[in-house]
């Protein structure tokens, strides 16, 4: 049998809790069984205004914007050819001297910077490659030496669109950079970002069922080096401030992901699984991070706002945090204020969380996507879905418009800061089906 405390907490809700609920009322004989109704319904709206939890925008679906394309490099045949030259007289060299000598890793790099400019994006991967295990054998693993070829590198694995690549470098100039150290330099706190933006993006397209402990691992990366940055006596304010909100992006994919929630319904609530269903020490752990998530959340913006006042994407981030959980009240009024100020911020509907992926940092694959015109309500939600078009036909279309439905916008203020409902139309794609 449950424990008090557990029984009636939120967050033990089930499949069968409502009747577990009214069991133990009538059972009991407190009261009879119309005021059991009486109470579980007013317990239901309870329950709903506390544990609500709309899908973060980027685990199912993702907005299309429009992108820039680097310009095509025109194909020199002449230099191609010099090119391939170079890389079989290297090969040569490294016949006579050995794979690992010294002096083969600034040819091998200097050629990859030559596929670079020619457009041979695969093949100056490989010989970044190449020429950057020589360099780490000769010179040591965590050099900065290195630097310059390794984000040259990373520039290549994104154009390629490899995202298991992009992410093993990225990690990989993160721990060079010091790995979240006591203080921070401009390159070093660039670096991280760059790393946590990758990191998150994938975290929230992965399916977390076999990665708890990567989710774990970072969540618990990230409170640290929140908790260095933000307090004591290396308190580092520009680095606290964007910390933070990276910090709130993993409790945004946590808060959904690891527990269950509850729907609006016009009837009875809907009770939607966990994403997480084994029990085990690490999803424990994870479900106790998402317990205290929301105040963890306040708590941290609070104390960085303060290091930073008048940081206005701190109060925004804030606001669209509470705003995201249905604490209306307080994010409004930030809202009407900051609108006062930046009215382009409330111009049109944004899904929350704002900037957790871009479709730049997701693997290139085959997806499906879907035009649609609806409504945002007045208060963030999504309403009256109209399917336009469709790029693999219905059934992916209502996939789409199935987690389209669940998302929670921030709202459109007019010239007075008043919220008012707008229709939009917008292009999303998949990032992973359920």
């Amino acid at each position: 049998m449950r424990s008090a405390q557990n029984f009636f907490s939120p967050h033990a809700c089930g499949p069968f809790f409502a009747y577990d609920v009214l069991r133990y009322i009538v059972v009991m004989r407190k009261v009879n069984l119309i005021t059991g109704f009486t109470i579980l319904s007013f317990f239901f709206s309870a329950v709903v205004d506390a544990v609500v939890v709309p899908q973060p925008v980027g685990m199912f679906v993702l907005p299309i914007e429009k992108q820039t394309v680097d310009d095509d490099v025109i194909l020199d045949s002449k230099a191609l050819f010099d090119h391939e030259r170079r890389v079989r007289d290297v090969l040569a060299l490294q016949t006579d001297l050995g794979a690992y000598h010294p002096a083969l890793a600034e040819r091998w790099l200097s050629l990859a910077h030559e596929a670079m400019r020619l457009g041979q994006s695969e093949s100056a991967a490989n010989l970044f490659q190449q020429g950057l295990h020589n360099l780490r054998l000769n010179s040591g693993l965590t050099t900065d030496s290195q630097i310059e070829a390794l984000n040259d590198w990373i520039t290549v694995l994104r154009r390629l669109g490899d995202s298991e690549g992009l992410s093993r470098q990225l990690s990989y100039r993160y721990r060079i950079a010091g790995l979240g150290a006591e203080s921070w330099t401009d390159e070093g706190l660039e670096f991280a970002l760059e790393y946590y933006d990758h990191e998150l993006s994938m975290l929230a397209v992965a399916q977390w069922h076999a990665i708890e402990r990567d989710v774990l691992k970072f969540a618990e990366h990230l409170e640290d080096v929140v908790h260095r940055a933000c307090r004591g006596d290396t308190v580092d304010v520009t680095a606290c401030s964007a910390l933070v909100k990276r910090r709130l992006q993993i409790l945004y994919l946590i808060s959904f992901a690891v527990e269950p929630y509850v729907e609006e319904s016009q009837s009875l609530p809907l009770y939607k699984p966990r994403v997480l269903q084994e029990r085990s020490v690490t999803n424990e752990q994870l479900a106790n991070i998402e317990r205290g998530a929301f105040r963890i959340g306040v708590r941290m913006m609070k104390e960085a706002i303060e290091l930073d006042s008048g940081n206005d994407e701190l109060e925004l981030a804030l606001a669209d945090w509470r705003w995201f959980y249905g604490r209306s009240g307080d994010a409004v009024s930030t809202y009407g204020r900051l609108a006062e100020k930046s009215p382009e911020l409330f111009s049109e509907p944004v899904e929350l969380p704002h900037g957790l992926i871009t479709a730049s940092l997701l693997p290139v694959r085959k997806v499906a996507q879907a035009t649609f015109s609806f409504d945002v309500t007045t208060r963030g939600r999504v309403r009256e879905i109209r399917e336009i078009s469709s790029t693999n036909g219905a059934r992916d279309a209502i996939r789409i418009k199935k987690s389209l439905r669940e998302l929670r916008f921030r709202p459109v203020l007019d010239g007075s800061a008043e919220r008012v409902k707008v229709t939009v139309t917008k292009t999303y794609r998949e990032t992973r089906s359920r």
